[in-house]
Parts: C-alpha cells; sequence; structure tokens
C-alpha cells in the first residue's frame, strides 16, 4: 500500500507541532529554508531529491511504475496525478508540469489527431516506517531546527504519459517525444516500442516514429530512458485504436464567430461530409455537438457519436450532406457558442445560396446554443433560412449532475488533478447556465443554480425564447412513463468507505429528497500525519428530486467506480443518474420532475415543440436507436413529393417516366382498371417503367418510397 510507510511520516508530537508549521505549504517552506541554512540546498542535503512524498496523499501509488521493463502500465489519469503529486511534493520550485497545462497539450493533441510521448524520471523520499517517532524533525516554534537522516529512504518512479491514447487511424500513427522531467542527470536517448512488432526504435527529440496496426484494440507503448551515467528507465502507457482508418471530412471549415458577450469570440470547426454524388456541399443537415467537458471531442469522436445506427450514413446516402460543428471550448458562455452557430448557418447559406431551407439538429447543449442562434437572429431581423429545428435530448429548461458529486470533486481538488480538472470544469460559465443545481450556490444547505442559470434563461425569453419560423422538433431520452431512474431521492448513490491503523477514508454521496434534510457528501481523509486531517460534510433541505427523474442518463458514478482507488473500492450503488430530465428536454410548462408525460392528453398545449418523440424506459443521453433513427430520418425528410409522371405509347407498349424524388429509395408503379382500387403493384428503383398495351383502358400512378 501506498500508506505503508505514514507510520513515521514526520511523526512528532501534536503539541510541537501546534507552535510549528501549520500546513503543508508551510512545512514546505521551514523544510526548504533549513536544508539551505544547514546544507547550502537542498540538493546537497538528506533530502537530496528535493521531493518529500510524505507531503501528498500518494493517490496514485508511485511505486507500481518502478521503471523495470515489468512495471505497471499507466493511463492519463495516472500519469497527471503523478505529475500532480510530485509537484506538490517538491520542496523548492518545480519544472513539474501543472495538470491544467498537460491537459492543455493535450486537448491541442486530439484536435490535430497527434500523439506526444511525456515522461517523469524521478527519484523521491519519504520517510522510513520504522522511524522513532519525534526522531524525524525537530521544532523551534515555526523552523525546522533538524532532521534524522537515516529515517528517509529513497524510491524511484518512471511514468509514461501518452498525452493523446487513442486513435481512429491505427494502420498509420505517428508518435512523438513531448516532454521529458528529471532529477536524475542527463538523458542520452529515447526508444520507443510501440506495440506493433516493429521493437524498439529511436525516438528522435524533433521527429517521429509511425506505428502500422492491423487490428484495434489495446496496444501497449513502452519507452526506454537511456542516461548518461549507463541507468535505464522503463515506462509504459495503454494505447487505444479505435480504428484503423476512419473516413475523414470532405472539407473542414475553421469558424470564428463574428461578435461575443465581450470577451474573445468562440471558434470551432465545421466538419463536412458530401451527400451521396456530391461535389461541394449542397443540401446540408447540421449536427451541432453538446456538452463536452474536457473539450475532448474532435471529428472522429463525434462522427462515432453521430452515426448511431448509420445516422450520418444514412443522411449521406438520402441526398444530404452532414455537416458537424465543433466548438473549440463547450464549456464557455452559451451566448458565444450561439453566435458560432450563427456564423455557420451565415455561412452555409452563402456557400449554397440557400436553394434549400437548412436543418439543424442540436446534440444536448447543441440544442440551446442553436435555439439561441436562431432566436437571437429572428430578434434582430437576419435571415437564417433554417425549415427545421431539432432538439436532441437538449437542456432546454437545465440538466442535472448530482450536486453531492460535484461537492465530492470539490472536496478531493486539492488531492487529485481528475477531481481538480472535474471540479474546475463545473466553474466554467456554461455548466453554470446550465445545472439545475449547483455547487457555487448550494452550499449553505439549500439546493440551487447559479444566477448565470436564471440570468441566461431572462436572455432567451427577452429575445422571444423560441424561434418562430422553423418547425421545433424534439428527441428526447428520458421515460415519459414516470420511471425513476434506478433509485429513490435520498438514496445513496456512490460508497467509499476504508478504514486502517494508517489513513481512514470516507466519500459516501447520496441523492437530494423532496420529504427530508439529507447530507449529500461525507467527506473524510484521516491520515497518521501530523497535519489537520479533512472532513467536509454537506446537507441539502427537500428539493425537486432531480438526480432520480425520469431522463437521458449519465454514467457518471459507474465512471467514479471503473477508478483504481488505492485504498479499498470505490462502489456505485447505482451506475447512471438523470442528466437531462424528460420535463427540460420538452421544455414542459410543469414543475413536476415525474409528470406523466405518455399520459398527458393536452401534451402539446405544455410544449413549445410541433412535434416530438419520447421513448418508454429512460435511455443513456443521447443514445441514437433504431426507433428513435427511424423517426428522426422520417422528421429530417418529411412526406416524399409526388413524382411528375408523364405516359407515352410507343410501338406496343406503354411507358411511364417521371421525376426523380429526392430521398426516394424505390418507387412503386401501380394500375388500376377504375382508377379507384390500385390492386396492382410493381416496384422498381428506375425512374421508368413500360408495360405491354392492351384493349382495357388502365390508369397508372407512381409512389415514392422510401425503405
Amino acid at each position: 500500500m501506498a500508506f505503508k510507510s505514514v507510520i513515521g511520516i514526520l511523526l512528532f508530537s501534536w503539541a510541537s507541532l501546534a507552535q510549528a508549521a501549520t500546513t503543508r505549504d508551510d512545512l514546505k517552506v521551514a523544510l526548504s529554508e533549513h536544508l539551505t541554512t544547514q546544507y547550502g540546498s537542498v540538493a546537497h542535503s538528506p533530502l537530496r531529491t528535493g521531493i518529500l512524498l510524505d507531503l501528498v496523499a500518494p493517490l496514485v501509488e508511485l511505486e507500481q511504475f518502478d521503471g523495470t521493463s515489468a512495471a505497471a502500465v499507466s493511463s492519463f489519469a495516472e500519469y497527471v496525478q503523478a505529475a500532480h503529486e510530485l509537484r506538490r511534493a517538491a520542496l523548492t520550485s518545480s519544472v513539474i508540469p501543472a495538470h491544467e497545462y498537460l491537459r492543455e497539450i493535450r486537448q491541442q493533441a486530439q484536435r490535430t489527431d497527434a500523439h506526444p510521448l511525456s515522461l517523469l524520471l524521478f527519484d523521491y523520499q519519504r520517510v522510513r516506517s520504522d522511524a522513532e517517532q519525534d526522531d524525524v524533525l525537530q521544532f523551534d516554534g515555526a523552523r525546522v531546527t533538524a532532521i534524522e537522516p537515516s529515517a528517509l529512504q529513497t524510491g524511484r518512479t518512471a511514468v509514461l504519459g501518452l498525452l493523446h491514447d487513442w486513435t481512429y487511424h491505427g494502420a498509420d500513427v505517428a508518435f512523438s517525444l513531448a516532454d521529458v522531467y528529471t532529477n536524475l542527470g542527463d538523458v542520452s536517448a529515447i526508444e520507443v516500442d510501440c506495440g506493433d512488432g516493429a521493437g524498439f526504435r529511436l525516438l528522435p527529440k524533433s521527429g517521429v516514429v509511425r506505428a502500422h496496426y492491423s487490428e484495434t484494440g489495446d496496444k501497449i507503448i513502452t519507452v526506454r530512458a537511456q542516461f548518461r551515467s549507463g541507468l535505464a528507465l522503463f515506462g509504459r502507457a495503454r494505447f487505444e485504436v479505435r480504428h484503423l482508418d476512419a473516413p475523414p471530412p470532405s472539407e473542414t471549415w475553421t469558424l470564428t464567430a463574428s461578435h461575443s458577450t465581450g470577451g474573445p469570440a468562440a471558434t470551432g470547426e465545421a466538419y463536412i461530409l458530401y451527400g451521396a454524388g456530391h461535389t461541394m456541399v449542397e443540401r446540408p443537415v447540421v449536427l451541432v455537438e453538446g456538452l463536452d467537458l474536457d473539450n475532448s471531442l474532435n471529428w472522429n469522436e463525434l462522427y462515432d457519436l453521430m452515426n448511431q445506427e448509420l445516422l450520418i450514413e444514412t443522411l449521406l446516402a438520402t441526398g444530404y450532406d452532414a455537416v458537424v460543428l465543433n466548438y473549440t471550448n463547450s464549456t464557455i458562455a452559451i451566448q458565444d457558442n450561439g453566435f458560432l452557430v450563427q456564423e455557420l448557418i451565415e455561412e452555409l447559406n452563402s456557400a449554397t445560396g440557400a436553394v434549400h431551407p437548412l436543418i439543424i439538429a442540436g446534440t444536448s447543449l447543441g440544442g440551446l446554443t442553436s435555439r439561441y442562434a436562431l432566436t437571437y437572429m429572428e430578434h434582430y431581423g437576419l435571415p437564417h433560412n433554417v425549415g427545421t429545428f431539432i432538439s436532441v435530448d437538449s437542456p432546454q429548461n437545465g440538466a442535472n449532475i448530482p450536486v453531492g458529486v460535484q461537492f465530492w470533486a470539490d472536496f478531493f481538488a486539492d488531492e487529485a488533478a481528475e477531481a481538480a480538472a472535474a471540479r474546475d470544469a463545473l466553474l466554467n460559465p456554461a455548466p453554470r447556465q446550465l445545472l439545475l443545481y449547483h455547487l457555487s450556490s448550494s452550499a449553505g444547505g439549500v439546493a440551487n443554480p447559479d444566477p448565470m442559470f436564471a440570468a441566461f434563461q431572462n436572455e432567451l425569453a427577452a429575445l422571444g425564447d423560441y424561434p418562430t419560423q422553423p418547425r421545433l422538433v424534439s428527441v428526447i431520452n428520458g421515460s415519459s412513463t414516470q420511471q425513476n431512474s434506478g433509485f429513490l431521492p435520498g438514496a445513496q448513490i456512490i460508497r467509499w468507505v476504508y478504514d486502517s491503523f494508517l489513513v481512514d477514508i470516507r466519500c459516501n454521496v447520496w441523492a437530494v429528497s423532496n420529504t427530508v434534510n439529507t447530507r449529500v457528501l461525507q467527506g473524510e481523509i484521516n491520515v497518521i500525519w501530523p497535519l489537520p486531517d479533512t472532513f467536509r460534510n454537506v446537507f441539502i433541505q427537500p428539493c425537486l428530486p432531480w438526480d432520480n427523474a425520469p431522463g437521458g442518463l449519465t454514467a457518471t458514478m459507474a465512471e467514479l467506480a471503473a477508478v483504481p482507488a488505492p485504498y479499498g473500492d470505490i462502489e456505485a450503488l447505482y451506475p447512471s443518474h438523470c442528466f437531462i430530465p424528460s420535463v427540460s428536454a420538452l421544455d414542459l410548462a410543469v414543475n413536476d420532475p415525474f409528470f406523466n408525460i405518455a399520459g398527458a392528453g393536452n401534451l402539446y398545449e405544455l410544449t413549445p415543440f410541433d412535434s416530438v418523440y419520447f421513448p418508454i424506459a429512460n435511455q443513456d443521453h443521447v443514445q441514437i436507436t433504431p426507433e428513435n433513427a427511424a423517426w428522426f430520418m422520417s422528421e429530417i425528410i418529411g412526406p416524399l413529393a409526388p413524382p411528375e409522371l408523364t405516359i407515352s405509347v410507343e410501338a406496343d407498349s406503354i411507358r411511364l417516366r417521371w421525376s426523380p424524388v429526392f430521398a426516394a429509395t424505390s418507387y412503386e408503379v401501380q394500375s388500376s382498371l377504375d382508377g379507384v382500387d390500385w390492386p396492382t403493384a410493381v416496384a422498381t428503383n428506375a425512374n421508368e417503367w413500360a408495360a405491354a398495351t392492351t384493349d382495357s383502358t388502365r390508369y397508372y400512378q407512381v409512389i415514392a418510397v422510401r425503405n
């Protein structure tokens, strides 16, 4: 266990601590000052590595990445956590990168489909498990006056970070070297084995190594770092080949909104796939990205998400062009990304001449940015040429992440880089505008949205609330029959309880309740350590039970449970929670999360939408099923136009010719003796058909069919 040495972690009496350092940062400063004064520098002191690992809770277990060829395989999250712990445990200023920087590099790599490698190669120190109490440090007031060298032991870690750890182009992947962070001396060479059967190859400081995979699945990337001293250390990371050669877009437009709410204008890309027979964009269906908290979704990921049930491929085969809008940052203000949608609308109309009405389908957050763009354009008299607007499980009146989960992220933010990233993402404008309950406004025992939620809704209402020119359509993933999300109000949804002589952990989460005051977070990190332990309990008064309401589901609890915990096990007592409530996705004029949608005889009096689709049971958020895919296509295409038919007599035959009908996959030729009953039908994919002449009078008609 990573805490096995904690028994002797700088053990001295609590009384002496009260007069000395009272925080981790105070202790770091006091230690650094003592070592510099006593030994000239930290590097020449008993803490020669400059890293005292006992200053942090070692959640990643650095011991498992010991630099041997059989070391543990790291994930990106483990690499970031390792850097986070080494950086926070460093006594002096450190070159070790902050987790925010690593995520920024990761996002850049994902957008360019690059695969940079980064290495942490460090010696560190920690207190020996058998060190005598009061023998490690001596204090005089707030000063460290002595340190016992024999109480320290040295460890070594080598962690490989694959900053973009998946690909949709496995047949040809380029790996590059981003950074090497070390306190072990000069690195003379870096070699990489890409797990493609080619063995180790030199990875130049500027340049790439190309790998060629023949099948999808997980691969192990191994790096060997050679030092001038002769030392060799290994790091290993997992790499996922999701596809060997995913289709590229036909073209990509780089977009910048023409205006903003005051800050920098929103940017993004429009990925375009031409429909069958097209050499340029002619008849676009715009698919707008949803909320992407870590901004990791780009062309390949969005294509995968939106092509469920071959939806995009069906659009292309039918004669539409698919236009997928990707925000550079989906967490900025909804209005700003709405202006980006406006920019795309205007550029599409310019490129196509506005010959055909546009169709816009906004998924999740995209349903709000699109709604805002269209309402804004109509309010200011700007033409948009949108004939149909489809809201795909979009939080038109709010989204939900259990407030207890939000406080979980906040509680662990100091110790865990992943928790800090989640907490920071929640504090961005879009989540503040979306969430029905937000941690920023719910610390006082009352679950509230952030003030930005009401401000955005009020602004929409002032603009006109919804556009009036397009046909408004909504498809949702939440239950229409009052089915809950799998648990009851106030139920415990996450359990993490671990007790030992070395460390106690409590991090339990409950759903909110509509009947009783409920503890939604019980947080405790209690270690054998002279600094104060960390505790937090959060109680929420009775409120609307959005956590378990009918709605499009997100598996937040299951994702937390999948995170390896060095102490005990994080248990998801239920895998998913309501993310987009059904009543929000339909923007119903009701105040009941469990409103009986399927049983409402006046549903269209309660919703602004002209046509809606809802399932019986809850589904995963933005899941495309065979049923809603067929409905989705019918809403896009609408009724097929009748063919324009001409009939002529040629020699001894009657020849029927008709105009092709957009979106028809075949035609049915029907004949009748009286023009009333049509018993005879012939199916054909052609645009003409011939029949032998007869003495009797016959009537003919042609019906366009879409299979």
